[in-house]
């Protein structure tokens, strides 16, 4: 196991800068995850940690050693990648010990290691299939399974589910957590799925253009997202995201109105300096409420669509202004496409953004909740 610290870590290719400066430190045994949209620079970070590319300023650090000039090989770090790049002429034995038999290591040494990877991935009784005879999932044990026989001081995974389907994917997913949770190992994980780095993480890494937007637990980033980019990426569906404008302040918080006409009194929020702010309120926290009654500070319109998944119900709402907000509710809900449909936020869960993204609520805000 080990701690990995990076200090103000850059990356450019030529005149063009992809990582900008990034100060992060991963603790040792933590699972961290590298989240993000295409492009945010998520898997070049984890290559620079891997060695594989080339610092253009600051640190990196493992157990406070300084690596920069440390070639891949002799850093104590395996990768797993996006494909699996096993050797179709090799076993899965084969395959699972193959690096060791290139640095030397002794044949009953190699059969040890293989033999304790395979049990503990479920592949024992796969030792002596090619990978053709495999199943997806199944090669991507065996990658893993390459990469636990080295037994590194940090494991590296540059997106390794994305080749599978929905269903090996939520397999593995609990795989590779359980794993975790058995060695201990500090793990570094890119996806730009968040459904996987909320339910894989101990801290999740958002980052967006080469920078980080936030960093912390999953329930710190969905209940107190930094600014309007986090709010959104974390979160599925995505959060319901309002253009306002200030209508009253005073006392703890501000008086806002949607574009919609809705008026909402928020309160434990800073007051915008300048410009209009954005509203924003999760799914879950807009409950179905009587649509022919008056009562004030309720979104009102028409279901545009209705999306039943079982467990529960998403409720497209199409406000009078234009904008679709989604509300997330029980699974017997009976409202049907054209109805008219009214839904009351939970304003002790709701969000103010300012124009430049920042988040305005005040600390002790969701406190419970992230509870």
């Amino acid at each position: 196991m080990a701690r990995l610290a990076l200090d103000k870590v850059a990356k450019r290719y030529g005149r063009t800068e992809v990582i900008s400066g990034i100060d992060l430190t991963i603790d040792d045994g933590a699972f961290c995850v590298f989240v993000g949209p295409s492009g945010c620079g998520k898997s070049t970070l984890l290559r620079m940690i891997a060695g594989l590319e080339e610092v253009s300023g600051g640190e990196v650090r493992i157990d406070g050693e300084r690596v920069n000039e440390i070639g891949p090989a002799d850093r104590g770090l395996a990768m797993v990648f996006q494909t699996y790049a096993l050797y179709p002429h090799k076993t899965v034995a084969g395959n699972l010990g193959f690096a060791l038999r290139h640095a030397g290591v002794a044949k009953d040494v190699i059969d040890a290691k293989v033999a304790e990877a395979a049990e503990v991935l479920g592949l024992t009784e796969l030792l002596g299939r090619y990978p053709k005879q495999l199943s997806g999932g199944q090669r991507q044990r065996v990658a893993i399974g390459r990469a636990i026989v080295r037994d590194p001081r940090i494991f590296l995974f540059d997106e390794p589910l994305s080749n599978l389907d929905a269903a090996l994917r939520v397999q593995m997913r609990v795989e590779i957590l359980k794993l975790h949770q058995r060695l201990g190992t500090t793990m570094i994980y890119v996806t730009h799925d968040q459904v996987e780095a909320m339910t894989l993480a101990d801290k999740i890494v958002v980052l967006n253009g080469g920078v980080i937007e936030q960093a912390g637990t999953p329930m710190e980033l969905y209940h107190h997202p930094a600014n309007l980019f986090v709010a959104r990426f974390v979160g599925s569906p995505t959060m319901n995201v309002l253009p306002a404008t200030v209508a009253a302040t005073g006392g703890t918080g501000v008086e806002v109105e949607t574009s919609d006409g809705t008026r909402l009194a928020m309160h434990e929020v800073e007051t915008p300096s300048t410009g209009s702010p954005s509203f924003g309120i999760r799914p879950e926290h807009l409950h179905l409420v009587a649509p022919a009654g008056d009562e004030p500070g309720v979104f009102r319109g028409s279901a545009q669509v209705v999306e039943r998944l079982g467990g529960e119900t998403l409720v497209h709402l199409a406000l009078a202004c234009g904008t679709v907000l989604v509300a997330k509710t029980d699974g017997a809900c009976a409202i049907r496409p054209g109805e008219a449909v009214a839904v009351r936020p939970s304003l002790d869960d709701a969000h103010l953004f300012d124009t430049d993204g920042r988040c305005l609520d005040k600390p002790q805000r969701h406190d419970l909740a992230v509870a």
